[in-house]
């Protein structure tokens, strides 16, 4: 019977470079026939500015089918795995900036009432609180990314990042594919194509394996080569063009959904491959009033400056298809881990994916009554296909304490939580 072996020590290539496993039955208790050993659980927190267009997105009060929603539909192929939370809030403190607030302190463990060491009320993120916890798992101890490419830098840092160390201690994001690419599978001194230096190793390894862990094995390098080659497709680009110049990718080769696509493909391969089980992800900064171009959606404008008119038809029109182009994009991240057999379930069973904003409501500013989705079961144990309803004014803490709870960070207190959010455990 071969023995269990440490996917976080896998397969080494030249210069040092390592691969992690994706899940394997090997990585089952022996003999295989008993019940699998369960899998890690994985943590992400996707971001979304300046709240939703509110009656796209929530269902009117008790009605649980809110995948009918407009802005939702994108969910239903993976509905059964959805649980929409409504009545969550945050304390907006008054005599500062409220979309600074919003994003820098989204995931903050601050007490917004307490003694504040910074501006905003923040402190060390949920993220990090976690990582402290479970980072020992993997190579990679958390991932931050941000699908942001404007150049132009007039706003705060406070408004472009969901992840922090502490007040005023940024975790940078990564904001460039490339660099993402190089930090997941490039982790050694050489320039050599990693899969192409992993592949031999492996296939004296998949000598042992079973045709069910070689079929896995194959699924993920085809992933990964897929990924690198449209890396290198966007290299040869910027080897040409002006890079510097470029505030977003509004030329060949990257449409902004193809961006975020390309980012979002890369954690699903971290989580895939147990390169790490944390991760924050940005879809675009918050307040920032740069128009974007949205060229799916075949539009230029400034997202910011459309959520202070939305009492218009027109513009609430147009706001609603860019909640719709990001739902769909978190959709496709979604369907691809739920795409991913592990263990007794798929990968999107094994995680706790919540997609949120830091704004109930663009145009008036509130924090109340946030949207917020979280996908996935965690391992089974959160019951999901259905619509949890707390009271108003619930602090938004509650979840986060929650999950903390899930992650196993043996916390009793979050902020300013009154406690684990009632309803949400199976």
């Amino acid at each position: 019977m071969m023995k269990h072996i440490d996917r976080r020590k896998f397969l080494f290539g030249a210069g040092g470079s390592v691969m992690a496993l994706p899940w394997l039955e090997m990585n089952a208790e022996e003999p295989v026939t008993k019940k699998l050993k369960e899998p890690s659980l994985r943590f992400a927190s996707f971001y979304s500015p300046m709240g939703f267009v509110r009656d796209h997105f929530f269902p009117e009060k008790g009605d649980q089918d809110f995948l009918s929603m407009p802005t939702l539909k994108p969910l239903q192929n993976v509905g059964g795995k959805i649980t929409m939370i409504t009545g969550l809030s945050r304390v907006n403190v008054r005599g500062i900036d409220v979309h600074n607030q919003c994003s820098s302190c989204y995931l903050s463990s601050a007490n917004p009432h307490g003694e504040l060491k910074s501006p905003y009320p923040m402190d060390r993120t949920l993220d990090h609180l976690i990582a402290d916890k479970v980072s020992h798992r993997t190579p990679i101890r958390s991932l931050e990314l941000n699908c942001n490419t404007f150049k132009d830098l007039k706003e705060s840092i406070y408004l472009d990042n969901i992840s922090w160390y502490g007040p005023e201690h940024v975790a940078t994001s990564m904001k460039d594919p490339l660099q993402v690419y190089k930090r997941l599978f490039k982790t050694g001194k050489s320039d050599k194509d990693i899969t192409d230096l992993i592949l031999k190793d492996a296939a004296n390894f998949e000598k042992n394996l079973s045709r069910h862990d070689k079929d896995k094995l194959d699924e993920y390098f085809t992933s990964v080569r897929e990924i690198e080659k449209q890396i290198e497709k966007l290299s040869r680009y910027y080897a040409t063009h002006e890079r510097a110049d470029m505030k977003e990718p509004d030329e060949a080769p990257m449409t902004r959904g193809e961006y975020i696509r390309m980012m979002s493909k890369l954690l699903v391969l971290a989580f895939q491959g147990d390169l790490t089980h944390v991760a924050t992800f940005m879809f675009a900064p918050e307040r920032w009033g740069t128009p974007q171009r949205f060229h799916e959606l075949n539009f230029t404008k400034s997202h910011h400056g459309l959520t202070h008119s939305q009492g218009r038809e027109d513009v609430k029109k147009i706001l609603a298809q860019v909640d719709l182009f990001y739902v769909e994009l978190f959709a496709e991240v979604l369907e691809q881990l739920d795409a991913i057999k592990e263990g007794e379930g798929t990968l999107l069973d094994h995680s706790m994916i919540t997609l949120g904003s830091g704004l109930g409501d663009g145009k008036d500013h509130t924090m109340d009554e946030l949207p917020i989705i979280v996908a996935g079961s965690a391992n089974g144990r959160i019951k999901t296909g259905r619509i949890i309803n707390c009271p108003e004014k619930t602090p938004l803490a509650n979840l986060w304490l929650s999950q903390a709870q899930l992650m196993g960070a043996g916390m009793e207190q979050f902020a300013d939580s009154t406690g684990p959010l009632k309803g949400l455990l199976a």
